[in-house]
């Protein structure tokens, strides 16, 4: 029992020593900084601009609502996108391979990647939530429900970060990324961020709805202006935990073989 809690105590440890490293990294990052912040605020405020008015007269309701869960999701997954790039860079380096022969937990390498993922992308909600307020966004359910607002991009985040580290760590990992980005990009012209649900043609409403930006958006919309959390929330924890379960064995895979072999 104590070589089991020694091991998870280590895993722990060395887990935060790796998110610590990365978030170094990534603060020296621009493309990172790019994807997580400048682009992210840069869409709020153009968005805020050319639709905010006519968001407004169609649903009474500002447009702020929606605008400011769009882009601090689209924070957490450009981001993450950024961060891409250093999972391949690592792999050229031969970085993963001398960290699979030091004495450290071969697991903290991805779990490592998931808290440092799951941090900035709070930090990168945290700036784009103040900017909100800023500009009107107020929360009917008080400072609680603000709290819960600026977690649910690190929860779906982590979910999108399996993604990324399973195709990254590939040999041909920055082709599989850019089918990712083309996924990614197209995702964020359909959802409930800058068009209410029920203003998509009939037949597309379905699939906007249960598209993995959708359910987080809508459950940050719900605590900040009120409605049904429910969907939304359990539509978000399906999303995560089966990116989870598909994803992080071909991650370990592909970290394992990229250690031993140097290719897969």
């Amino acid at each position: 029992m104590g070589t089991g809690t020694e091991t998870l105590g280590s895993l722990l440890d060395q887990s935060l020593v790796q998110a610590g490293r990365l978030l170094t990294r990534w603060r020296r990052d621009l493309a990172v900084m790019m994807g997580s912040l400048l682009l992210p605020i840069a869409l709020l405020l153009v968005y805020q601009a050319v639709l905010g008015e006519q968001v407004r007269r169609v649903t009474g309701i500002p447009s702020v609502y929606g605008l400011v869960p769009l882009c601090a999701v689209l924070s957490a997954l450009f981001g993450a996108l950024g961060d891409s790039v250093g999972i391949h860079v690592d792999r050229q380096s031969n970085l993963i391979g001398r960290m699979w022969v030091m004495p450290v937990h071969r697991a903290s390498a991805l779990t490592g990647f998931l808290i440092a993922e799951a941090v900035r992308a709070l930090f990168g909600t945290i700036l784009i939530t103040a900017i909100g307020v800023a500009m009107g966004l107020r929360f009917t359910h008080g400072w609680p429900s603000a709290l819960l607002y600026v977690l649910v991009p690190s929860v779906m985040v982590v979910g999108y970060a399996a993604i990324i580290m399973a195709l990254a760590i590939r040999s041909n990992g920055p082709r599989a990324m850019t089918w990712l980005v083309g996924a990614t990009v197209s995702l964020a012209f359909v959802n409930p961020g800058t068009t209410p649900i029920n203003m998509f043609p009939e037949w597309l409403q379905p699939l906007v709805r249960i598209q993995p930006m959708s359910p987080p958006i809508e459950t940050m919309w719900s605590l900040a202006h009120g409605g049904p959390l429910l969907l939304p929330v359990t539509m978000t924890l399906v999303w995560v935990i089966a990116e989870l379960l598909v994803f992080i064995p071909f991650a370990v895979r592909g970290y394992r073989r990229a250690a031993e072999t140097g290719s897969w």
